[in-house]
């Protein structure tokens, strides 16, 4: 390694500029999910508004996934060449533009095409992540992870309890899902200064991202992350809606599904620090994806039953099998260049096998017409989610 390599490479953080990270960091996830959980809460108004049907609503939440996974390697390549901050600048930038095109007009172009743009953002920031978390903060992976996963979460969490009482404060489902563009503005205006001393050039040895296609713990790891993400975006997707044919009204729905985002945080803050303690994530995948493959088939079969209890453990079991699937993208990677060579396939594979999710179980609505079969269809890719995280050994490692 030459001497100019080693002064371009960031030193880890620490102290107050440390936290300053650590916040800008959790302030940056925070707005990777509003995009799309903002739109489940005012999917049947939307719906009704442009004449979509269950399929075609669905591509709504499929998009950005489908961007998550097309677009994570173009992240990736743009940290290499000018720096993972100013590569997660650019991120900000783009989410903050497409969610404010969103809410120029009810109409399909602004609403679609600004979906596309915010998804590009939101696949460039969450490739970038974990290799920021493995440059900064080396020594405590799985807290830190812990931590930008409650802020996904949390931002989630925000979108799914508060687009409907904004639609009907702003006048309609544009303005309440084009607000939460602000809101990615406010993120950029903060981590730009809080970044700029700690700004570095790309990856030493500049080049093609060579993604590791021939590692079979990479493509675990990769088929974990698509089918746990597969099991949340249907869920986010159609919970509301089971709910509102079941006579339920749209604030109400949307509390039901701010609750499954807020048990989400303690989970995603927990589980990470235990598998730190426990140094074996198997356990961990096996309580939380079993706990949403469980909760799957209740909802399929009894939706009514306990609701609000289905929710909040569904919630926790997404939460935790969430906050592992990125704890292994940077626990099985030895340096934080794996770390965005496993964080590119995983994301572009893994992704575009999620966005099938939500287009999957509308399709089956439609064909059924009841929310039944596609619950009980998620229950059954849970239970192959669960086979797959538990075979990566905490030996494992990704090249």
């Amino acid at each position: 390694m030459t001497a100019s390599q080693s002064s371009a490479r960031p030193q880890p953080a620490t102290g107050h500029g440390g936290w300053r990270l650590l916040v800008v960091v959790v302030a940056v996830a925070v707005n990777l999910r509003p995009a799309i959980a903002a739109v489940p809460p005012v999917l049947a108004a939307i719906r009704s508004d442009l004449g979509l049907s269950a399929t075609g609503a669905g591509l709504l939440t499929a998009l950005p996934v489908v961007c998550m996974g097309l677009f994570a390697p173009v992240g990736a390549a743009l940290g290499r060449r000018v720096g993972r901050e100013a590569a997660v600048s650019c991120a900000l930038a783009l989410v903050a533009c497409g969610t404010l095109v969103r809410g120029l007009a009810a109409a399909a172009l602004p609403l679609y095409g600004g979906t596309l743009v915010a998804g590009i953002g939101i696949a460039m920031g969450g490739a970038l992540l974990p290799g920021v978390v493995k440059a900064w903060f080396p020594s405590r992976p799985g807290a830190v992870t812990g931590l930008y996963t409650a802020g996904l979460v949390a931002g989630a969490m925000l979108a799914a309890a508060a687009t409907a009482p904004l639609s009907d404060a702003l006048g309609g489902w544009p303005a309440a899902i084009g607000a939460w563009g602000l809101l990615a503005l406010a993120a950029l205006a903060a981590w730009v200064p809080a970044t700029r001393r700690q700004r570095a050039a790309g990856e030493p040895a500049p080049g093609r991202l060579r993604l590791p296609w021939g590692s079979g713990v990479a493509w675990r790891i990769t088929l974990y992350m698509g089918s746990q993400s597969l099991l949340y975006y249907a869920t986010l997707t159609w919970l509301s809606p089971l709910y509102l044919a079941a006579g339920w009204s749209a604030s109400r729905a949307g509390l039901l599904l701010g609750l499954f985002s807020f048990t989400q945080v303690f989970s995603a803050l927990a589980v990470p620090a235990l598998v730190d303690r426990s140094g074996d994530h198997r356990p961990w995948i096996a309580l939380c994806v079993g706990t949403v493959t469980a909760m799957l088939a209740a909802l399929g079969l009894a939706p009514t039953a306990a609701p609000w209890v289905w929710a909040a453990l569904l919630g926790l079991g997404v939460g935790g099998m969430f906050a592992l699937a990125l704890t292994l993208l940077v626990r099985q990677a030895a340096t934080a260049a794996a770390a965005a060579r496993l964080s590119g396939m995983a994301l572009l594979v893994g992704y575009l096998l999620a966005a099938t999710g939500p287009v999957l179980a509308g399709a089956l609505y439609d064909a059924a017409g009841s929310y039944r079969l596609p619950f009980l269809a998620l229950a059954g890719i849970g239970a192959a989610t669960l086979a797959v995280g538990v075979s990566v050994r905490p030996g494992d490692r990704s090249p």
